[in-house]
C-alpha cells in the first residue's frame, strides 16, 4: 500500500508540474516598442487579457484537432513525438546501458586501484571526466575522428542521422558523463562497504578479493546506486540536447532546441517566436520519461530494500 501511495503521489506531482509548464509556455510573448531619439526601444508588458486569450486559443485548438497542437510541419505533435522519439531511443537506450556498464566497472577499478601508478587512471581520471565540460569532450573527439578520416585511418560520418554509423558517436557522447558519475557513486559505495564487519569476516576466512568484491560488497552496494538513478537519468536526458545538437542528430533533443530557437532578427513590436505546440509536446514527453523512471526506481527499491517497506505494507 505504501508503494501504491508513492506512485500515486508521483503522478499527482507530475500532473501539477505539467500544468505549470503548459501555463508558462502559454505566457504572452508580445513586445512593445517606442522611439527614443534614433533608437527603437523594445519592452515587455504582461497583461492578463493576452494571457487568457493564449490559454483559450490553445485549448480550442486542442479540442478542434484532438491533439496537443499542429507543428510548423503541419503535423500533429503526437506524430512528431513518435517519429523523433523513436530516433532518440536508438541512442538513449544503448547509452543508458553503456554508461551503467562502464560506470560500474570504472568505479570498481577506482576502488581497487588507489595506490601506485594505476591511481592516475582511477579516481583522478573519473574526476577529469566530470570536470571537463561535455561539449569540449565532444568537440575534441569529433576533431580526432575527422582528422583520422582525412588521413585514411578511420572514416565515420560524425554528423546526421541517416546512416547506421551516425549512431556510434552520439551513443558514446551521451554515455560519457553519466558513466563518470556512476563510477564515482560506485567507488564511494564500495569504500563504505569496505569498512563493514561482514567484509572483514569474509577476508579473514580466506575468500578471494574478487569474490568479496562481487558477492559481498557489490551486492550490498546496488541499493545505494539505485537511489542515485533519478539524477543519473536526468543527466542523461539533459545531455541529449547538447549531443543531438552538436551531432546534428535530429531526435527529440534537437527538435526541442529548434522549437525554442529564435529565428532571424526580431523587429521592435514583434512577438518572441517559439513553436508552442512542439515545446509543450516534447517537454511533456521528457517529463513522462522522468515519471516512468521514478516509478521503476520506486518499485525496484521496494523489492530490493525490504527494510523500507514498513509494517503497514
Amino acid at each position: 500500500m505504501k508503494l501504491l501511495w508513492k506512485l500515486v503521489g508521483s503522478l499527482l506531482l507530475w500532473v501539477t508540474v505539467a500544468a505549470v509548464l503548459v501555463l508558462l509556455v502559454l505566457l504572452p510573448r508580445d513586445t512593445q516598442s517606442h522611439r527614443d531619439g534614433y533608437k527603437d526601444i523594445m519592452s515587455y508588458k504582461f497583461t492578463w487579457t493576452a494571457y487568457k486569450e493564449n490559454i483559450v486559443n490553445y485549448w480550442e485548438g486542442v479540442k478542434e484537432h484532438k491533439s496537443l497542437g499542429i507543428t510548423r510541419y503541419e503535423l500533429p505533435v503526437e506524430e512528431e513525438l513518435v517519429h523523433f522519439g523513436w530516433r532518440s531511443a536508438k541512442i538513449l537506450i544503448p547509452a543508458l546501458f553503456l554508461s551503467v556498464l562502464a560506470g560500474v566497472y570504472k568505479g570498481m577499478f577506482d576502488y581497487r586501484r588507489q595506490t601506485g601508478l594505476w591511481r592516475f587512471f582511477g579516481k583522478r581520471m573519473t574526476w577529469l571526466g566530470q570536470a571537463v565540460p561535455e561539449f569540449i569532450l565532444i568537440i575534441f573527439i569529433q576533431t580526432i575522428v575527422f582528422e583520422a578520416g582525412k588521413r585514411g585511418f578511420l572514416e565515420i560520418d560524425i554528423y546526421g542521422d541517416e546512416k547506421l554509423e551516425n549512431l556510434f558517436l552520439p551513443i558514446l557522447f551521451l554515455s560519457m558523463y553519466p558513466a563518470a558519475i556512476i563510477a564515482r557513486y560506485t567507488a564511494a559505495a564500495l569504500e563504505e562497504e569496505d569498512s563493514q564487519d561482514y567484509i572483514k569476516t569474509a577476508r579473514s576466512k580466506g575468500i578471494g578479493e574478487k569474490a568479496v568484491l562481487w558477492h559481498h560488497a557489490m551486492r550490498n552496494s546496488w541499493p545505494k546506486l539505485l537511489q542515485q538513478s533519478m539524477p543519473i537519468f536526468m543527466t542523461l536526458l539533459s545531455g541529449m540536447f547538447i549531443v543531438e545538437f552538436m551531432s546534428i542528430y535530429n531526435g527529440i533533443g534537437y527538435r526541442l532546441v529548434v522549437a525554442l530557437q529564435l529565428k532571424g532578427v526580431i523587429s521592435p513590436g514583434q512577438s518572441l517566436p517559439i513553436e508552442t505546440p512542439a515545446v509543450i509536446g516534447f517537454s511533456l514527453l521528457f517529463m513522462a520519461l522522468l515519471l516512468i523512471v521514478q516509478w521503476i526506481v520506486a518499485i525496484l527499491e521496494y523489492v530490493l530494500v525490504p527494510v523500507k517497506r514498513g509494517d503497514g505494507s
